[in-house]
């Protein structure tokens, strides 16, 4: 099982990255750790020191691993990719969202071509791999970004990704054994880590400065390619205040998801919350 060392984390990014004439910005400096509580909160914390954009932060193994809604991420020494990479992008906090979305497609991207099975989105920003026998879905990755804002802009944002790589079923936790999978898993492979690393830096900066140049329009028509859910698809909304039923309704201009729910003539605009097809409720 290859070792996720730093220089081969290096040698992968600059092979990964070769010819282009743009620059690299991820991955400019590279903090690894062979044990931390959360990447995202060590990126968080560089942040407010003034570190600059483009740092990442990779961890061998996670003790405070954690995804979207407060969930916690089971971060497995020597079997997962877990980075989060810190951006300072200059833009209003409404635009902030998208780029959840952004690293949603990068993730996808990166990860369908190490996978045998097809890799989908599940709004705004986890990975999913579907059976192809059973049509049953698992989370191969999760995104979790993270922004300081004031009323007029973005201070720095945090980008944080959960991969599994080089898990077995017997690696999982009883509680996400049936609905998690891994590289490993889908590919009947075992991974180079730091190629995978390598793949969702690259990735994430293509898409970031694709971003930047254009807009939220490819990021959009990306996501809805790469998202089945979007519309016309029973689904269950968790919104931190209730749990309702409705029917998704395709994306909004900024990037929510508007689902019409059963008793309603009036879609609403979810922005936050987890959004579950019903019958995997």
């Amino acid at each position: 099982m290859s070792a996720l060392t730093l220089d081969a984390l290096i040698d992968a990014r600059l092979a990964a990255l070769a010819g282009r004439s743009d620059g690299a910005l991820l991955g400019r400096r590279i903090e690894l750790h062979a044990r931390i509580g959360s990447t995202n909160d060590r990126a968080r914390e560089l942040a407010s020191q003034g570190e600059p954009e483009g740092t990442v932060v990779v961890a061998e193994e996670q003790t405070l691993g954690r995804g979207r809604a407060a969930r916690s991420w089971h971060s497995a020494a020597g079997l997962g990719v877990y980075l989060s990479a810190l951006l300072r992008p200059e833009t209003a906090p409404s635009r902030a969202p998208m780029l959840g979305l952004m690293a949603a497609v990068a993730a996808r991207e990166a990860l369908s071509r190490r996978s045998l099975a097809p890799l989908c989105i599940k709004w705004p920003n986890d990975i999913l791999a579907e059976d192809r026998a059973t049509g049953r879905r698992r989370k191969l990755a999760g995104i979790l970004v993270e922004a300081r804002t004031t009323p007029e802009a973005v201070r720095d944002l945090v980008v944080g990704a959960g991969v599994n790589v080089n898990h077995t079923h017997e690696d999982f936790p009883p509680d996400i054994a049936a609905t998690a999978t891994s590289l490993r898993i889908l590919s009947g492979a075992v991974h180079d880590r730091a190629e995978v690393a390598a793949a969702l830096i690259a990735a994430l900066e293509e898409w970031y400065t694709l971003w930047k140049r254009r807009g939220e329009g490819p990021i959009l028509e990306a996501f809805r390619s790469m998202a089945p859910d979007l519309e016309g698809r029973r689904v269950r909304v968790s919104d931190g205040a209730a749990v309702w039923v409705g029917t998704s309704g395709g994306l909004t201009s900024d990037g929510a998801l508007r689902v019409l729910p059963d008793g309603s003539s009036a879609p609403r605009e979810v922005r936050y919350g987890d959004v579950t097809r019903v019958e995997e409720a």
